[in-house]
C-alpha cells in the first residue's frame, strides 16, 4: 500500500510540474505577443478622433494599413489619418505592415517602417524667435529622419533617443533602427551626426555622408563606416517619401546589380527614393547620362544638356 501511494504521489507531483511548465510557457508566449503588438495595456481604440493638449506640432501625411496615435496621459488610442494634428507627447505606434509619414512644423520629417513605437517628446519651433528644440524617444523599431537646416536660428536642436543612443543633429537625413540593447543609425545625404551612448554623453562618435554605426547598450558607439551600396538603396526604398509628397526635383538611379530603378523625390541630393508615378508631370526634356565605371545609369530631367543630375526643379 506504502509503494502504490509512493508511485501516486510521485506521479502527481510530475503532473503538477508538467501543469506549472505549461501555464509559464503559455504565459511567456502570450506575454511576447502582447510585446509584439507594443500597444499599452488598457489602452481603448476609438473611432472619433479628440485633439491633446496645446497646438499642433505636425500633422499625418500619409498612413498605410494599422497606425495608433496616443496622447499624454490618455487611455484611448486613435487610427491614424491623412491631415490629422499630432501634439506634444504623442506616441505613435505603427503595427504589422504599418507605416506613417509625419510632417512637423519646421517642415521636417519622420518616415516610420512598421512595428515602430515613437513617442514626440518634446518639439518646440518659434521662427519669430529663430529658435527649434525636438527630442524624439523612440523604443524600438526603424524610422527614417529628414530634419529641415535652420539657417541664421539663434538655437537648433533636434535630438533623437533610443534604450542605449542618442543622435544629435541640426539638419540632417538619417535612419535609426532601435531594438532593446542596440541601436543603429545610418547617416544618408549631406548629412552630420553626433552620436553618443546614453551613458557617455560626452564620447562622441560623428558620421558624415552614408556612414553607418552600432550602439550597444554597454559599450561606445562603433567607429563609422561606409554603407553599402544595396544598402542605401534598400533604406531609401522602404523608407522613401509617399506619392503627394512637395516633389521639387526628380533623378532615377538604375542600379543594374540588382535591377531596381529607383525614383528619388526630394530636394536637392537629399531626395528620397521610392516608386513614384511621374506619368503626367509637365516634363520638357530627358537626358540620359551613362555612369560605366560604377554601373549606375542616371537619368536627368530637364530642358536641355545642361539638366542636372542630382537636383532638378520641376515647374
Amino acid at each position: 500500500m506504502n509503494y502504490n501511494n509512493k508511485i501516486t504521489g510521485r506521479i502527481l507531483c510530475n503532473l503538477f510540474s508538467i501543469l506549472v511548465f505549461v501555464m509559464l510557457f503559455i504565459s511567456l508566449i502570450c506575454g511576447y505577443s502582447n510585446a509584439g503588438t507594443l500597444m499599452p495595456e488598457g489602452i481603448v481604440i476609438k473611432d472619433k478622433f479628440l485633439p491633446g493638449k496645446g497646438l499642433p506640432i505636425g500633422k499625418v501625411l500619409s498612413v498605410q494599413e494599422s497606425v495608433i496615435i496616443i496622447h499624454l496621459n490618455n487611455k484611448s488610442g486613435y487610427k491614424a489619418r491623412k491631415e490629422l494634428p499630432v501634439y506634444e507627447r504623442d506616441t505613435v505606434i505603427t503595427q504589422k505592415n504599418g507605416r506613417i509619414e509625419i510632417l512637423l512644423n519646421d517642415e521636417s520629417k519622420l518616415i516610420l517602417a512598421s512595428e515602430t513605437k515613437m513617442e514626440l517628446t518634446k518639439s518646440v519651433y518659434d521662427p519669430k524667435k529663430k529658435t527649434r528644440n525636438a527630442l524624439i524617444n523612440m523604443s524600438i523599431g526603424k524610422a527614417r529622419f529628414l530634419v529641415t537646416k535652420l539657417s541664421n536660428y539663434n538655437s537648433s536642436e533636434f535630438k533623437v533617443k533610443t534604450n542605449t543612443a542618442v543622435a544629435g543633429v541640426r539638419g540632417s537625413d538619417f535612419v535609426v533602427t532601435a531594438k532593446p540593447v542596440v541601436t543603429e543609425i545610418s547617416a544618408l545625404a549631406k548629412t552630420s551626426l553626433e552620436v553618443t551612448n546614453i551613458l557617455w554623453p560626452d564620447k562622441i562618435t560623428l558620421l558624415s555622408d552614408y556612414e553607418k554605426t552600432i550602439v550597444k547598450r554597454d559599450a561606445l558607439p562603433s567607429p563609422a563606416e561606409k554603407i553599402p551600396a544595396d544598402e542605401i538603396n534598400q533604406i531609401q526604398n522602404e523608407l522613401g517619401g509617399s506619392i503627394g509628397s512637395d516633389i521639387s526635383g526628380v533623378v532615377i538611379n538604375k542600379f543594374s546589380g540588382s535591377n531596381l530603378t529607383n525614383v528619388a523625390i526630394g530636394k536637392g541630393s537629399e531626395a528620397n527614393l521610392g516608386a513614384v508615378n511621374i506619368k503626367g508631370s509637365k516634363i520638357k526634356g530627358v537626358i540620359v547620362n551613362e555612369g560605366s565605371a560604377s554601373n549606375v545609369t542616371n537619368v536627368a530631367i530637364g530642358e536641355d544638356a545642361n539638366a542636372n543630375t542630382s537636383s532638378i526643379i520641376i515647374k
